[in-house]
């Protein structure tokens, strides 16, 4: 196999599978790699008219993320830290980050998969728009209107839910 090439063809694709799942830009690239060598370390397990390579990454890639948060899970428990340990330095309330880390996964659960992809490389990693236009293929103007849009439908179907709980 041309692992080059398939590493040319597929990055990006695995890069932001990852990055969806975990929220952390070094952690999604360490993953990213992780895949790739896991792929080449087994290849011959596979042909390559008998693999989907894009299926097999991405098989591989959600394996490590499923053991990585085994593992987190095994070595800290957060019930088991002191309240004070939890709580960040300014004094910010927990259930409070708690509530805006549930309302910010809420609202990227009702985008279309590239405007949550834009969503989080602008606004929760701070990328220019330059930069997500860069990772994802795509122009400068299409980031900009695609997040315009992003950020809109999440305000109307917000709005909507609104609405329709204070009438029940």
């Amino acid at each position: 196999m041309d692992w080059e090439k398939i590493w040319i063809d597929h990055w990006k694709e695995i890069y932001i599978y990852v990055f969806l799942r975990v929220r952390h830009q070094q952690e999604a690239e360490d993953l990213t790699q992780e895949t790739f060598i896991r792929a080449i370390r087994t290849e011959e397990r596979y042909t390559e008219e008998s693999v989907n390579i894009s299926a097999l990454l991405k098989t591989i890639a959600r394996n490590l993320i499923i053991d990585k948060w085994r593992k987190k899970q095994r070595m800290e428990d957060p019930l088991e830290l002191e309240p004070d340990q939890l709580l960040e330095d300014q004094g910010k309330d927990l259930g409070k980050l708690l509530e805006q880390k549930e309302q910010v996964d809420y609202a990227l659960s009702l985008l279309k998969e590239e405007q949550r992809i834009i969503i989080v490389l602008r606004l929760l990693q701070g990328h220019s728009i330059k930069e997500t236009a860069a990772v994802l293929g795509k122009s400068e103007n299409y980031v900009k209107v695609t997040q315009f849009r992003a950020i809109q439908r999440i305000k109307d179907l917000m709005k909507k839910q609104f609405l329709e709980e204070a009438s029940q």
